[in-house]
């Protein structure tokens, strides 16, 4: 009897590698790309306030960085404003308040009107203050000059702006009230300040 033979059984070449079954699959990363910052640089810390009135008489005012101190300073001295250095919590306020000024290739610098309580604080804060536009008659009263007005008779006289003049009838802001409503009134309505230095 011839011996039976066994079944040759045939290996896997060794280079291959064994497939995964469907559990040994790798599963794909469920972790979420990091998203870009979007949190914003600080903004430069005013180093000084660039202030004044205008031609129009019209509080202007701006606040410059540290890089900007030198060309700022030679700015103020081509447009006759003054120089503040911010050097205290309430000026850092006010700066904060202000728009940005630039400073052009001529020289001279970018300072935008700037609303009249805040440009008062700023004078108040300076020192020395800057001299205060006074007429020295009411014939020369004009926007930007600075009276006594009543808004009622015995009420005593509150120091106040001129923001606007129409002929002889003038419209009146509150220096330390710069929510209330303005008053008019004609210019001999007013009382002048100081006016013994005013006609010497």
């Amino acid at each position: 009897m011839t011996s039976k033979q066994k079944p040759q059984l045939q290996s896997k070449p060794a280079s291959e590698k064994p497939k995964p079954t469907a559990s040994e699959k790798p599963k794909p990363s469920t972790s979420e790309k990091p998203k870009p910052s979007t949190s914003e640089k600080p903004k430069p810390t005013p180093a000084i306030i660039l202030f004044g009135l205008d031609q129009a008489r019209k509080p202007r005012a701006a606040s410059f960085t540290a890089d900007q101190v030198d060309q700022a300073t030679k700015a103020a001295k081509l447009m006759e404003l003054h120089v503040l250095k911010v050097d205290s919590p309430e000026l850092a306020e006010l700066a904060a308040k202000l728009q940005a000024g630039r400073i052009y290739a001529s020289g001279h610098g970018f300072v935008p009107p700037a609303q009249l309580n805040i440009y008062d604080r700023i004078a108040d804060l300076a020192d020395p203050p800057p001299p205060l536009g006074l007429p020295r008659s009411w014939d020369e009263i004009d926007v930007g000059h600075q009276v006594l007005a009543q808004e009622k008779p015995h009420e005593g006289w509150w120091e106040t702006i001129v923001v606007a003049k129409d002929k002889d009838m003038l419209t009146l802001a509150w220096r330390n009230f710069p929510s209330h409503p303005n008053l008019v009134c004609h210019r001999t309505a007013v009382a002048l300040l100081k006016p013994t230095v005013a006609n010497k």
